[in-house]
């Protein structure tokens, strides 16, 4: 990222322009705050020329001035510069003062630059951010098929992306493929066990459901997963523990658990459950 970042400058402005040449060295020596300086009287001095608002944004970047760089950025960007490295480290910028959202049309634009691992990976987390989990799901999966040493992580967490977004289909081939790896890890159990109860029914999810929670009781949403699932095969008295430990995070386990409990005879907590599941429905004031 530095030597992207010294690239970009090195094109922006002549080096017999003193003040710019003093600014450019404080660049590459690392003197960030100094740059800064040299840019801002560089604009003073020079308004209505964009090209220092984008090296001032560059040195504010590479300062971890984030939420400063940012707008900098935006000010060059308004000149509707081509695709190009500059749309990648605006975007980074974005991603980094937590503003995911605002990154990814940024981050698109460097897309058409260089579709690199890189970029998409960076366009990848700000669709998973910004909760776009099927935009967060194509581009994790086009990364992974460019990518050597992380191909494994981009494809799980591409899994994770389409899980997210409900595309059962698009995520159980790639959960699939990447059990062998994860298989131990209780997360990952319980999505693609999630997965797979929701494309194939209780009984074909249970087994990774029933090891997600045993590797870690405590994960709250795979145990809330599990009951639905032993409700759903008619293992009802197996569920009742694990949807009564889930239900106050997630209130629509309150119907199944209501299920089991007059599946077991417990009428009276039955009616109760279904009571405190419509009261979750009521309009909170």
């Amino acid at each position: 990222m530095k030597s992207l970042l010294l690239l970009l400058l090195a094109a922006l402005l002549p080096a017999q322009d003193d003040p710019a040449a003093a600014a450019a060295r404080a660049m590459r020596e690392g003197r960030f705050a100094d740059a800064e300086r040299l840019y801002r009287a560089l604009i003073k001095q020079i308004p209505q020329e964009p090209r220092l608002q984008l090296n001032l944004a560059l040195a504010l970047h590479s300062g971890k001035k984030y939420a400063d760089a940012n707008l900098a950025f935006a000010q060059f960007l308004k000149t509707n510069p081509p695709p190009g490295p500059v749309h990648l480290v605006a975007g980074l910028s974005l991603l980094k003062a937590n503003q995911p959202c605002q990154a990814a049309p940024i981050l698109e634009k460097a897309k058409r630059w260089q579709a690199s691992e890189q970029v998409l990976t960076e366009l990848a987390d700000a669709y998973s951010a910004c909760q776009r989990y099927p935009q967060a799901g194509a581009a994790y999966t086009e990364a992974a098929a460019k990518a050597t040493a992380n191909a494994g992580r981009l494809k799980r967490a591409a899994a994770r992306a389409y899980w997210l977004a409900r595309d059962y289909p698009a995520a159980r081939p790639l959960f699939t493929a990447l059990r062998p790896t994860f298989s131990n890890d209780p997360e990952f159990l319980y999505e693609f066990g999630d997965t797979l109860a929701r494309t194939e029914g209780a009984e074909a999810g249970l087994p990774l459901l029933e090891r997600s929670v045993e590797l870690a009781p405590t994960l709250t949403p795979a145990r809330g997963a599990l009951g639905r699932a032993l409700v759903e095969a008619g293992r009802h008295a197996d569920a009742i523990p694990h949807l009564t430990a889930a239900a106050p995070a997630d209130a629509t386990l309150l119907m199944p658990l209501s299920r089991a409990y007059k599946a077991t005879g417990r009428v009276e907590d039955a009616a109760r459950t279904e009571r405190q599941y419509r009261n979750s429905l009521a309009p909170q004031n």
